[in-house]
């Protein structure tokens, strides 16, 4: 049986005490191949991400999702603010 892919966009702000690390961290987020994610638009602060991610208990709603990516992202050393939206 095929895995299902939930689509999804992410929003992405520069965390207070890391926006020197912005720039770096969207390219971090958009060159890991095992969760690709293409860059919509992006500033020195913000950036619009989307991506697809395979369905889950993570992708029950979008809360979990974005907690989900935080602890993720959080785990890799990057640091920023997100909010995400489904795509259903």
């Amino acid at each position: 049986m095929p895995t299902a892919f939930i689509p999804f966009t992410l929003r992405a702000t520069a965390r207070d005490g890391y926006q020197r690390a912005f720039r770096t961290d969207i390219e971090r987020l958009t060159s890991d191949h095992r969760a690709p994610l293409s860059t919509v638009g992006s500033t020195d602060s913000t950036a619009c991400l989307r991506g697809a991610i395979a369905k889950g208990d993570h992708t029950a709603n979008e809360a979990s999702l974005a907690r989900f990516l935080e602890d993720r992202m959080a785990a890799k050393g990057i640091h920023v603010d997100i909010m995400v939206n489904l795509e259903h």
